[in-house]
């Protein structure tokens, strides 16, 4: 007869199949437990893009679609730009209400709000496009994009109105614009310090108090500020640059690129450097007679195509961007650092077709 201890090795082999058995599925058990909880947070991870993606994202990009589905503007549904005293009391005062709106939003981009925002890009990006071809649709796409925003985040039912400084020439700091009541607000205060640009706060209209987050490039908290020039200066960079004259001779190059550098360099520079302040630096959108200053220099690129709209709805020359000796193209991305998609210039180069469908009425 064997001896107990001859028999413990089997009973051991035999007692531990169960445990390992055990210990197998409750590995795989907790290995099921690891890919499922995986599983749902993947799936969970997915959920938010989706979401941002089908509930957030439109929300901005919807700003940037075409008013039609089929791309194609027609002129019964060309919304109308009109000129600033041409609208209703009722239509400036819903327009003051919605730009001050914006600085009461904060932005997701800049330290601010979203009326910074839109100084802070024109800063960061948008000075490649001077003294270049995308001068002239840079701004188109980015005055659009502020007109979009002010519909989109603040309720806007209206369009972007212009001011035509040409009827203005012969006394611009008293165009209806700095009206108090209906209007921007005037000049700085000069019993104020001057705290940028050789401007002061602005203490009358809608925008008295305004604090603005940047001031060229900088982080530079501070109130809207505007300082008009007086004088003969006035005389010379403002009454010079637009009278009737002056401004045929601008429409009447045929060149595209020469047009632009008259444009720019002349009547669009005349504005900023007579209102000065915030105005006189690449952060000038702190001021919101920016857009308005911007859509008169997009209806006048749009009355020169029109001049001639065989040749001149897609010309397009002249260098690609600031200081570049690359030559520019309607493939060249409108570039938006994030503010809006880069677009081809294509998609902005006429105001009725494709992503845009807007007019202008006089």
């Amino acid at each position: 007869m064997s001896s107990p201890s001859e028999y413990e090795p089997e009973d051991d082999q035999t007692s531990s199949e169960p445990l390992l058995e055990k210990t197998e599925t409750t590995a795989s058990v907790l290995s099921l437990r690891k890919r499922y909880v995986s599983a749902v947070i993947a799936a969970i991870v997915v959920l938010i893009v989706v979401l941002f993606l089908l509930i957030l994202w439109p929300l901005r990009s919807k700003a940037f679609q075409s008013s039609n589905g089929d791309g194609v503007c027609r002129q019964a549904q060309a919304a109308a730009r009109r000129e600033w005293r041409l609208l209703s009391s009722p239509e400036r005062l819903e327009y003051l209400r919605a730009v001050k709106c914006l600085s009461s939003i904060p932005s997701t981009i800049c330290n601010g709000t979203l009326h910074d925002e839109f100084a802070y890009i024109h800063r960061q990006i948008g000075d490649y496009s001077h003294e270049a071809a995308p001068f002239l649709p840079w701004h188109r796409y980015f005055i659009h994009i502020y007109e979009q925003t002010l519909k989109q985040r603040c309720q806007y039912q209206g369009t972007l109105p212009y001011w035509d400084w040409t009827r203005d020439w012969a006394n611009l700091t008293q165009a209806p614009v700095w009206s108090a009541t209906e209007g921007f607000g005037g000049n700085g205060d000069t019993n104020l310090p001057a705290p940028v640009g050789d401007g002061y706060c602005v203490q009358d209209g809608p925008f008295a108090g305004l604090q603005v987050q940047y001031y060229d490039g900088d982080w530079n908290p501070h109130c809207l500020s505007r300082g008009f020039l007086a004088g003969e200066y006035l005389d010379h960079f403002g009454a010079q640059r637009l009278n009737s004259s002056a401004m045929a001779a601008v429409l009447d190059e045929p060149d595209y690129y020469r047009f632009l550098l008259m444009l720019e360099d002349s009547s669009h520079s005349a504005i900023p450097i007579l209102v000065r302040g915030d105005f006189s630096r690449f952060t000038a959108p702190n001021d919101p007679i920016f857009f308005l200053h911007h859509a008169q220099v997009d209806r006048l690129w749009w009355k020169w195509q029109s001049e001639d709209l065989e040749v001149r709805a897609l010309a397009y020359n002249g260098p690609s961007r600031q200081n570049s000796s690359i030559a520019a193209q309607l493939s060249d991305q409108v570039e938006m650092a994030g503010l809006a998609p880069d677009i081809p210039v294509s998609s902005v180069i006429t105001i009725n077709h494709g992503l845009l469908c807007y007019k202008y009425e006089d």
